[in-house]
């Protein structure tokens, strides 16, 4: 099962195995690229629309940014990391 609003951003793991996507239904997906499958709980937390996603180049953490705020994610977990980057204004 896929998102419930329009993919605003989406990001290729270095290795290639995996998808990160970020939609308009305020959500994050992990997409596994060998089963073409998504993870069976979206990442959560985000108020607004996820207007862009990121993976680290370790692959252990995404970076997801709303109108809301920017937040890390574990990504073998898909939890938040409570971090909610700031700085622009």
């Amino acid at each position: 099962q896929g998102h419930t609003g329009y993919v605003h951003s989406v990001a290729i793991s270095p290795d290639g195995n995996h998808v990160v996507s970020g939609s308009g239904g305020k959500t994050i997906r992990v997409w596994d690229t060998e089963t073409s499958g998504a993870s069976d709980v979206p990442l959560q937390g985000h108020i607004g629309h996820v207007v862009s996603v990121a993976i680290s180049s370790n692959r252990n953490y995404i970076v997801s940014v709303s109108s809301d705020q920017t937040r890390l994610w574990d990504m073998r977990t898909g939890k938040a990391l409570g971090i909610h980057l700031q700085g622009h204004t």
